[in-house]
């Protein structure tokens, strides 16, 4: 039996990177570019470097599949990138979204248990998400515990939760179908067509000079090509290899690249209670993983 050990290295790189695209996304939300709008572009981008090397079943084998592949579109784009954001956007508190989102390993870990029943969740799985939990919450709060109770951000911030989990549970089923590349251009794809309806209403407000800067530029292609293009094919083939749940406790690790990344890049502060957060969050993913093994 070939170590999976590999795979969790991936996954930790592509929770890495992506934790780290907080930082670019706010340079182009500084340029003038919504939320909608980068992920459009960065998808857009993605799709068309993928398509000279994978257009194999641009058409699936059934309309079924093509329907799954929709759902995946929207769970792990267009409805999951509009419900993060608009909670974001009308957040008081932006720590209140974060902390809901990253729920999501421990989400798509019960989803998964409900629909597959015959498979268990350890108890250092289910002690290890909550230290993971704990450690994030800690991260996410930076010393500043300030939670929002408005009603619709948690709500939408529960969405998108439950988009990535969806996805998850989707993507477990289809790549037993299709492989890996086919996937990511899938996602691309209907991500983009199901985004579309949202710029009749709001608009579409990106301009040719906006990309005559260096920093717009060099940032979209990171987000295009690595944090879309790289992130994305490379979670598809993580979650073949090691299961959805446990690639999932990698995520916990997105808002403590992403303290460290604006740290670095924005000179934002790192309170004491971020750094135990930090450690309490590594702690929490080995345990989490210690026992669990793929989910076939």
């Amino acid at each position: 039996m070939k170590s999976s050990w590999p795979f969790h290295v991936f996954a930790l790189i592509a929770s890495m990177v992506w934790g780290s695209t907080f930082v670019s996304s706010k340079v182009l939300l500084n340029a003038g570019m919504s939320p909608a709008e980068i992920m459009t572009i960065r998808f857009v981008i993605a799709y068309l470097v993928m398509l000279p090397f994978s257009h194999k079943y641009l058409i699936s084998k059934s309309w079924k599949d093509e329907l799954l592949f929709l759902v995946l579109g929207v769970t792990g784009g267009s409805v999951y990138f509009l419900t993060e954001n608009t909670a974001v956007g009308i957040a008081s508190a932006t720590s209140t979204v974060a902390l809901i989102v990253c729920s999501t390993p421990v989400v798509t870990a019960l989803i998964n248990r409900l629909i597959w029943r015959s498979e268990k969740l350890s108890n250092s799985f289910l002690t290890g998400s909550l230290i993971a939990l704990v450690g994030t919450a800690l991260v996410v709060f930076n010393g500043i515990f300030i939670l929002d109770d408005n009603p619709l951000v948690i709500v939408l911030s529960l969405a998108a939760s439950l988009c990535w989990a969806f996805y998850s549970i989707t993507l477990r089923v289809m790549e037993k179908r299709y492989d890996s590349f086919v996937i990511t251009r899938k996602v691309f794809f209907w991500g983009v067509l199901t985004m579309l309806p949202y710029f009749f209403i709001d608009g579409f407000h990106v301009t040719a000079d906006m990309f005559s800067r260096g920093d717009v530029l060099s940032n979209v292609i990171f987000l295009a090509l690595v944090a879309s293009l790289g992130c994305f094919l490379l979670w598809n083939i993580v979650t073949s290899k090691i299961g959805i749940v446990v690639s999932s406790n990698y995520l916990y690790f997105n808002p403590v690249v992403a303290l460290i990344t604006a740290h670095i890049v924005l000179d934002e502060k790192i309170t004491v209670y971020a750094v135990v957060g930090c450690v309490i969050t590594i702690l929490g993913v080995y345990l989490c993983n210690k026992k669990t093994k793929k989910i076939e």
